[in-house]
């Protein structure tokens, strides 16, 4: 079949996409920005060839890349279109389905409550996106989400005959990983990764963590794995930069973004991944979402693709797959007890490796396929 794959900003997360998709018989045809085609070389590197790749012109209007994009899956005779993230001009998009009537279109869904709940104020634009927003529901048959946890909060607020389907954002891939170990007197190293963003983590329980374990002499250090986003997260960057005046475990970058060979090379090198997730937030049009329920932490598909043990709020929810690798906490004391018995019994970090293995198995191509094969398994 002829597959046409739209991406905007989270390559990340349409890297399985395309991944499950390319099942030796698909052709496949990518349509990006600018940013998401440089780390996409990256990502697929000799495999890159195998796709065809429409890249949007920095001086090219999105609404024209659209109608390129049109013209394209007309010309091409493509028969399923996947719009992996939509975050404005919602109202082409809709139109552009319309359009394409005849073509199989799914659209991932990665703020639910952003689609159905319009927080009046006085503002032509906002007015404009949730009429598109409307529109593109509307038209829309085939929703996905990233996270299971996310299928029944969607799924209610649709009619019965629009199907929601749930492609993570991760894929994992075995030969791609490299095992850590953990050894008595060694740094324990946690990693952070995601874009510095406060409105997606909150970062004074990282400090909370770094002082609280500088004060008990447990030998961890910390990485921020991501560029920063906006002004709070400059600041954040800034009460890096101060920290390590002082003390010598947080390692951060000054930068808008990090490049997926330095992203992985931090992840695979690391012994554990710590989301300190806030739970309600604000992300689009002051309408308040809920991770884990009508949006999904990105942290989690690193965890899947790179097969770590991980550390969470307990009021976050996540696959029910990834639970035996977890630690939930309540506060900050929990997370040092938890990592003091590492510190001080490696050999248990082996056991727990095993575990995250096993768990990151569940999202092999092959698994995710059977999960999907109505959508994956077309002929």
């Amino acid at each position: 079949m002829k597959i046409a794959i739209f991406e905007t900003e989270h390559f990340e997360g349409a890297y399985p996409v395309i991944r499950l998709f390319d099942n030796g018989e698909n052709a496949i045809t990518v349509f990006c920005y600018e940013q998401s085609f440089r780390q996409f070389q990256f990502l697929f590197k000799e495999d890159f060839s195998k796709y065809k790749w429409v890249v949007k012109q920095d001086d090219e209007s999105k609404n024209h890349f659209i109608y390129r994009m049109y013209q394209e899956i007309k010309k091409g005779k493509m028969e399923i279109l996947y719009l992996n993230t939509i975050s404005n001009n919602f109202h082409s998009y809709a139109l552009l389905i319309k359009m394409l009537k005849n073509v199989r279109t799914i659209v991932t869904i990665h703020n639910i409550n952003n689609y159905f709940q319009f927080i009046p104020a006085f503002s032509l634009r906002r007015f404009i996106r949730n009429g598109g927003k409307k529109r593109l529901i509307k038209n829309t048959r085939e929703f996905n989400v990233v996270s299971l946890t996310m299928i029944e909060s969607l799924q209610k607020r649709l009619p019965s005959f629009k199907k929601v389907h749930c492609i993570p954002g991760a894929v994992f891939e075995k030969e791609k990983i490299n095992a850590v170990n953990l050894i008595r007197g060694q740094q324990l190293k946690i990693v952070v990764p995601g874009t510095v963003d406060v409105r997606r983590r909150d970062y004074q329980k990282v400090f909370d963590l770094l002082y609280a374990c500088n004060n008990l002499d447990l030998p961890i250090v910390i990485t921020l794995l991501g560029g920063y986003y906006g002004d709070a997260g400059k600041r954040i960057i800034e009460a890096c930069e101060k920290y390590i005046l002082q003390f010598d475990n947080l390692q951060f970058y000054n930068a808008k973004i990090v490049d997926q060979p330095e992203f992985d090379k931090v992840m695979n090198e690391s012994h554990f991944v710590w989301i300190p997730s806030v739970i309600t937030t604000i992300i689009n049009d002051e309408v308040r979402e809920i991770y884990g329920e009508t949006m999904a932490s990105g942290n989690l598909f690193d965890i899947i693709k790179h097969a770590k043990p991980f550390i969470v709020p307990a009021q976050l929810r996540f696959d029910e797959y990834l639970q035996s690798s977890s630690f939930c906490y309540q506060n900050t004391n929990d997370i040092i007890e938890y990592i003091r018995r590492f510190i001080n019994e490696p050999s248990l970090y082996y056991q727990l490796c095993k575990k995250a293995l096993l768990n990151s198995e569940n999202y092999t191509a092959e698994n995710v396929r059977k999960r999907n094969q109505d959508l994956l398994l077309v002929q």
